[in-house]
């Protein structure tokens, strides 16, 4: 081995070392100054944050959903339903047999009370008549000389002259003519009333509503002539529920329609109530008045109507629809200064047939309110009514 011979140190190595502490400290350097750097850069801005609040959208109202309160008339009424009949009608019938000699009248007709309607056998029983009053008056004749022929007998059996048989006989003629004179006097009044009777006069003033024979028929007693109806007053016969019955008295209006004459509206009243119900019914009869000046009106018209049984005025009323029921809790939907508005309110009477309901408080007259139930109403939402 050479002694002054040695392996020399990689130079590799060395150069390593030289220049890893120079790039470090570079590195420091770098990262010190961008911190620096970064720290001296002004904040980036920060956006801007609005509180914005969501106005709601208004809610469109048609004038038919709203309505405003004011008092109000408020009547409880029974539905009923009937048919017209004259007040007053009569079937004239024959009270005597014969021919019919005159028949003045014809359907339709208008008679006064008493007017001749028709004659029966009026010669016949004239013939009669005269000859009653004939036999009467010959009998009147005869009881005449037997009163003077009493009167005769008297004096002479007061002087002697006579027999007391004489006197009997003469006051047994005077007292058989005397009946008989009686009887011929009620033939006579019995042929003057069948006189009478062949002369039909209307028993009331109306209308001739049939008549059912010609002239020249022969009719017998009780066969019916002719009938009359009186029309200025019209009695209506209507029906109406059982359980109502108790509050139908004698006075109360009655609004009737009648079927045929559209549009318009006859006031009536109630004349009496039938004590028990029809046979298999839950109904009760009622009797109406209804006048009937004009004479539009004819039997056996169906009528529909409604008897005011009880009338409140100065009500305040709500539609029922208009009433919100939420947690115990009752109120409307007011409308004020275009904003919905929950006002609690206290109910009251219902009357279902005007489909009201009354609030004892809560609400004002002039109130404006949501007449329905609608979906989406909320206290504090604006409204538009649409065509203001």
């Amino acid at each position: 081995m050479n002694p002054t011979t040695h392996d020399a140190p990689p130079t590799g190595g060395r150069q390593r070392r030289r220049w890893f502490w120079p790039a470090a400290i570079l590195t420091i350097a770098t990262g010190v100054a961008s911190v620096v750097l970064v720290n001296q850069l002004p904040p980036a801005p920060i956006a801007a944050t609005v509180d914005v609040t969501e106005t709601p959208r208004p809610m469109r109202l048609h004038p038919l959903e709203i309505v405003t309160v004011q008092p109000r008339l408020i009547e409880d009424l029974v539905k009923v339903t009937g048919t017209l009949h004259p007040v007053q009608e009569a079937a004239i019938a024959a009270q005597v047999g014969g021919l019919a000699e005159t028949v003045t009248v014809r359907p339709g007709d208008y008679v006064e009370a008493g007017q001749l309607l028709v004659e029966v056998g009026t010669t016949d029983l004239q013939l009669q008549l005269d000859q009653q009053r004939s036999t009467m008056g010959s009998s009147v004749v005869q009881l005449r000389a037997a009163q003077t022929t009493l009167e005769r007998t008297k004096l002479l059996a007061d002087k002697g002259l006579a027999a007391k048989t004489a006197l009997d006989g003469a006051q047994a003629d005077v007292d058989g003519l005397t009946a008989t004179i009686a009887t011929q006097q009620s033939q006579v009044a019995l042929a003057e009333a069948n006189l009478l009777r062949a002369r039909v006069l209307a028993p009331f003033a109306g209308t001739v509503a049939s008549r059912s024979i010609e002239p020249g028929q022969i009719v017998s007693p009780g066969t019916t002539m002719l009938s009359i109806v009186d029309l200025s007053t019209v009695r209506v016969e209507v029906v109406a529920a059982l359980k109502d019955s108790a509050r139908i008295v004698a006075g109360q209006s009655v609004r009737l329609a009648v079927q045929g004459m559209t549009g318009q509206d006859f006031i009536g009243t109630v004349d009496r109530v039938s004590p028990v119900a029809e046979t298999g019914t839950r109904s009760i009869k009622v009797y109406l008045n209804l006048d009937n000046t004009d004479g539009n009106l004819r039997g056996g018209m169906f009528v529909t109507g409604e008897i005011v049984v009880q009338q409140n005025e100065g009500i305040l009323a709500v539609p029922t629809e208009a009433i919100v029921r939420r947690d115990e809790a009752t109120f409307v939907m007011a409308i004020v200064d275009g904003v919905l508005n929950e006002h609690p309110i206290e109910t009251g009477s219902t009357w279902l047939a005007a489909n009201l309901v009354e609030a004892r408080s809560g609400i004002s007259a002039g109130d404006t309110i949501v007449a329905t139930d609608l979906s989406g109403l909320t206290h504090g939402a604006p409204v538009i009514i649409e065509g203001n």
